[in-house]
């Protein structure tokens, strides 16, 4: 890991159906997450609504790291899931 510039995830940025609406979004939560708690990770499913959220228990920030298991079978069901017409 290493630092990476901020002001980029600060600028407002505009979604619209035709730049971004066409993209299957889903989210995964990081029960054990010590950068986003729960409230915040709420927050942002509320704004921008996933298709499904999926929780990863036991997981941190980095659930790469924690639950590369868990993670790799979250994202084997998200693969199997047909896209909505």
């Amino acid at each position: 890991m290493r630092p990476i510039p901020f002001a980029p995830a600060m600028e407002k940025i505009t979604l619209t159906p035709e730049n971004y609406g066409r993209v299957r979004r889903f989210f995964i939560e990081t029960t054990d997450d010590q950068a986003l708690s729960p409230a915040a990770q709420q927050n942002i499913i509320t704004q921008n609504p996933p298709q499904q959220v999926f929780s990863l228990k036991g997981s941190d920030h980095s659930p790469f790291f924690s639950k590369p298991q868990s993670l790799h079978k979250i994202f084997l069901e998200i693969a199997q899931l047909e896209a909505k017409e």
